[in-house]
């Protein structure tokens, strides 16, 4: 196999990793592309990690030079006069506008997105609740997503928190406010033939069977339990909040 058939095979590795990505992680717009890197290595597009992408960068690189970056449809370059930084966007959303982005990126700006979200204030009062500090985002080595496009590989199916002292996994239901760009992306299909939608279903349901399996409980939050606003944001009012969450985890409070 030539040269320039061996990096079309590797671009198509990369833009199935990336949508696998978005399919797994359905509430995440946008990553710095080096956060996808574990996954390309677990899907054997690459042999290991370095300096936190660069073997991704390499590659983002040598396509940006050749003018062929649209071969990869949903990277987006952020440009400076020094540098390039990359980013992986789910179709159809929108790359925030941020001045300071570069900036951000380098201090990990997955993190301080991630820290902004709903899931990640309740999980906060739940830690205070259970005095357990959560694994956030927990994956389980018998927990997979389904084969990869060669059926070689599959992808770990992360838990929205995991708190091992109390034996408990915590998930959230989707939020019934969405926007019509979302209810869009949950009628596209996926690789395997179903829509995002279908295959948020079929991984919730195997999420369950298998925790059931291993005798770990689980408990599902729906948002809807909480004060929102008129877009479905909650409105924090943290001493509400944590009476609510008392009562969902009495059971397991110390």
């Amino acid at each position: 196999m030539d040269r320039s058939r061996n990096n079309e095979d590797r671009v198509a590795q990369i833009n199935k990793v990336v949508e696998d990505y978005f399919n797994t992680h359905t509430d995440t717009d946008w990553i710095p592309a080096k956060q996808i890197m574990s996954d390309l290595v677990a899907a054997g597009v690459f042999v290991k990690d370095q300096k936190k992408g660069l073997p991704l960068r390499k590659v983002l690189r040598a396509l940006d030079k050749e003018n062929a970056l649209d071969t990869i449809p949903l990277l987006h370059p952020e440009r400076t006069d020094t540098a390039v930084y990359w980013y992986f966007v789910r179709a159809g959303a929108k790359f925030p506008k941020n001045e300071a982005i570069t900036q951000v990126s380098k201090k990990d700006t997955a993190k301080a997105k991630r820290e902004s979200t709903d899931e990640f204030y309740i999980v906060n009062l739940c830690d205070e609740i259970l005095k357990e500090g959560a694994s956030r985002k927990h994956t389980f080595s018998w927990l997979f997503g389904d084969m990869h496009k060669k059926g070689k590989t599959r992808t770990l199916l992360p838990v929205a928190a995991f708190y091992e002292e109390a034996n408990l996994v915590i998930e959230f239901a989707e939020k019934k406010h969405k926007t019509e760009a979302q209810l869009a992306k949950l009628e596209e299909l996926t690789v395997s033939g179903i829509t995002r939608g279908q295959q948020i279903e079929k991984y919730n349901h195997r999420r369950k069977e298998m925790l059931a399996k291993k005798d770990i409980n689980l408990i599902t939050i729906d948002y809807a339990l909480f004060e929102t606003e008129n877009k479905g944001k909650l409105v924090r009012n943290t001493a509400e909040d944590t009476t609510l969450l008392k009562k969902i985890l009495k059971q397991y409070i110390k």
